[in-house]
Order: C-alpha cells, then structure tokens, then sequence
C-alpha cells in the first residue's frame, strides 16, 4: 500500500469519527428536556372583609359595680336604760318581720311619770266639771263624755275643743293643757324606749347584749333590706348622655352563675375630677344577692342610632377604616359613635361596603383579592 493510499484512508476514519461525534452530540442534546418557562408571581394579597350592615342599634354602657343595701339604716338609742330581753336575740344575720321589736330598753321610770300625769289629768277634768255643768252646759256632755271613755293605761286622747274663748280660758286656768301637752311629751318618750323593724330585714351590725346599759345617742347596730340593692357604677362621661333614669340593666356575678334585671334609678349630677366619670345608681332585687357582691353587665339605654357595629381592631388613626373599592385598598372616615371593649358603634358607610377585617400589613392603594 503507498503512501497515498494510506493518507486517503487516514483521512476517510478523521472523518467518520468527526460525523460520529457530532451524530452522537445531536442525539444527546435531542435527548434533553425543554426549560420550563418561569411563571409570573401572584403579589395580590388575599385578605378578609366585613360587609356593613345599617341597623337601628341602641348604645350599651358596660358596667362594674358594688351592691349596697338600698335600705338600710344605722340604729341609735335616744333614751337611757337597760336592755330588755325580748326573746329574740339582735345578733348578726337574724331576720325581723316589719313591725316586730327590734330592741326594747326598760321604761319603767318614765311609764310611771306618765301615769301619775294621767292621774292628774283625770283629777283636773273630774273637778271642772260642776263648774262646766252650770256656766257651760253646751260642752258638759262632751267633757263628761271625754271623762267616762278616760283610761290611765292607755294613750291619751285630744282634748274636747272649747265652744268658746271664754270656755278655752277657764279650761286654761285650770292647767289642764299644760298637764295634757306634759302626758303628750312623755308618751312619745316612751314609745322610744322600743324599737321596731320598719320594714322586714336582717341585722348587719350588732353592738349590744341585753343586760346592757345604753345611753341616749349610742349607736347599738345596723339593719337592712336583703331583698333590694343599689349597684354603683361609674359611667365615662363621653357615655353619661346615652343613660337615663329607667333605663333597663342585665347584670351578672363574677363567676356568671346568677343573673338579674335591674333599673337606672338615679344619676349623680356631679362629676369625679379624678376618673371624669359619673355616679350612676341600678337598683336590683332578687335571690342570691349580698351586701358588698361586685356585678358586672350592661344599661340597655333609650338612645337609638341608625348606625352599624363593628370591631375595634379594624379602626385605624382613631376614626378611619380600610375600604375594599375596585381591589384596591382605600382609608375612609367614620363617625364613632359608641366605643365598647370589643367593638364599636360608628355610622357614615352605606349598606354593601367592604371593609378590610384586619389591618396589618395594609396599606392604602395595595391590590387585594377576597
């Protein structure tokens, strides 16, 4: 083989190896997937909406307060003596009907001032009446009548009223009046020396044991009407203008076991300089109440709003909210009405409006989806 021959050869291998390599090359790369294409990132934020809803809305004042006995009373001695027993004891949570004796001090000294002026009334009244029979006959039978129905042990009766001056004068200068005011004076003494319940309640504080000596002006206890409290509450004053004497209460315990019905029935015209709020009076009744229970619940006030509730936590800058137009996002300002702890009570959007639930990582002009 010459050497031409060789080199022809040499040259035909060059290139079917070369055409080999770029045949497999080709294959190869035919062999390989396309590149996906990059799809286009969604940056719309998706987020929650509440739809306002006009409605006639009353305004509810949250409130806290303490119950204290509506009627109660602090019990003074306003005589002298020793206390009587009366088979009863005045203690600590016993129960008196109204009328019944509540304590009795010993009046024996003072019943027996009293009976001699009775005495002495009868005796002035048995010694005028010849003198009434001959110078006054028209009176004669009403004074001996007065006379006849006269009794020592019980209370003494008005005076028969003179016909005329001249009668009144001479009844005076026998000192009858006198003695009649002086018997006056002492039965109502004596009516102190007992007291009683003037209305059905319970001893809150007792100070004294019978046996006791009291004196006139001490104080011996306390009772009360366990059946009707007042509840003070403080109001804010940007709420004081919604409550009205009447309006209805629910209120509840702090465990949330037991439930009542109350009234507004007083409001205090004077503002604490401290809190800048208002006293506010709920008078309730009811089981299961006590002195000195913390209550908590609502007034349901006469002031009505056509207006829409929503939450608080929606309410940005004090007074504006986020409103969903065309997917964007846009501020609008409400009229906040009521503000409770949750939410509050604002008018100025139409029924249909949408606003953004929540607000962070909002912002006006950002698209959104819902």
């Amino acid at each position: 083989m010459t050497a031409k021959t060789k080199k022809k050869i040499g040259w035909g291998l060059t290139t079917i190896i070369v055409l080999s390599t770029i045949a497999l090359t080709a294959f190869f790369i035919s062999m390989k997937e396309a590149p996906t294409r990059k799809a286009v990132q969604d940056n719309t934020l998706l987020i929650s909406t509440i739809a306002i809803k006009n409605n006639p809305l009353n305004a509810e004042v949250e409130v806290l307060g303490k119950t204290n006995g509506k009627e109660k009373i602090e019990i003074f001695t306003e005589v002298s003596g020793v206390l009587e027993n009366t088979g009863k004891s005045f203690l600590e949570g016993v129960f008196y009907k109204k009328g019944e004796t509540l304590l009795k001090i010993n009046s024996d000294e003072n019943y027996m001032s009293l009976v001699s002026q009775r005495s002495s009334l009868l005796n002035l009244i048995t010694g005028i009446l010849p003198d009434l029979k001959y110078d006054y006959p028209e009176s004669y039978e009403r004074w001996k009548s007065y006379l006849d129905d006269f009794m020592i042990e019980e209370t003494t009766k008005s005076l028969p009223e003179p016909a005329t001056k001249k009668e009144k004068y001479f009844i005076a200068g026998q000192n009858i009046y006198q003695i009649y005011y002086t018997i006056k004076s002492l039965e109502t003494r004596q009516a102190k020396y007992t007291i009683v319940a003037p209305f059905d309640g319970v001893v809150s504080l007792s100070a004294i044991k019978p046996g006791t000596l009291v004196r006139s002006g001490q104080k011996v206890g306390e009772y009360f009407n366990p059946s009707v409290y007042d509840v003070e509450v403080e109001v804010k004053l940007s709420e004081i203008d919604f409550v009205r004497t009447g309006d209805k209460t629910f209120l509840r315990d702090a465990a949330g076991i037991h439930n009542w019905e109350g009234k507004v029935t007083r409001i205090n015209d004077v503002v604490n300089s401290q809190t800048q709020t208002v006293m506010v009076y709920i008078t309730v009744r009811g089981e299961n109440l006590r002195e000195g229970l913390f209550l908590t619940g609502k007034i349901l006030t006469h002031e009505s709003f056509e207006a829409f509730e929503i939450p608080r936590k929606t309410i940005i800058n004090e007074n504006q909210v986020y409103v969903i137009k065309d997917s964007s996002v846009k501020k609008s300002r409400i009229n906040i009405i009521q503000t409770k702890e949750e939410t509050c009570i604002a008018s100025g959007l139409s029924d249909g409006v949408l606003i953004s639930a929540n607000t962070k990582g909002i912002s006006e002009g950002i698209k959104v989806k819902y």
